[in-house]
């Protein structure tokens, strides 16, 4: 079952000078289970809050794919995390690009796929949404790296 994650932060960010978004793909080591993805979730907001960092992050048959968005010095601070994590590995960055405005601006987490969690965690059902264009682009990208 796929999950949909968005990362952000609940407040307003400003308008970064240098401002650029960051995608890759990873294979997790192992399956993950909810518990684990909902912490991974947790750290990757307080880290992101702390940092100015917003983003989506998206969990499918042992495969992460993250759009991450920030000023250029903070996302290769989280780009550097991202590398040392051992949850993960085959490591391959997308892409690297200037932006004028940020793309995932609030704290929003929703998941694809989601109808059997809702079924099992009726609390989820505010949560659980359907793809947006840059979602379903890193779904794509996502399922294009699996059948190389």
């Amino acid at each position: 079952m796929p999950f949909l994650f968005s990362v952000s932060t609940k407040d307003s960010m400003a308008k970064p000078k240098d401002l650029v978004e960051l995608s890759y793909l990873s294979e997790a080591v192992s399956d993950m289970s909810f518990l684990g993805l909902m912490r991974l979730l947790e750290s990757a907001r307080a880290f992101n809050q702390k940092n100015g960092v917003t983003g989506i992050l998206f969990y499918d048959n042992q495969q992460f794919g993250q759009i991450i968005e920030g000023e250029r010095a903070n996302i290769m601070k989280v780009w550097k995390r991202i590398q040392e994590d051992d949850r993960h590995h085959r490591i391959e960055l997308l892409e690297i690009r200037e932006i004028s405005e940020r793309s995932f601006p609030e704290w929003l987490m929703r998941f694809y796929g989601g109808e059997t969690l809702v079924r099992d965690y009726p609390v989820l059902a505010g949560m659980v949404a359907g793809m947006d264009k840059h979602s379903l682009i890193l779904l794509n990208k996502m399922r294009a790296a699996q059948e190389q």
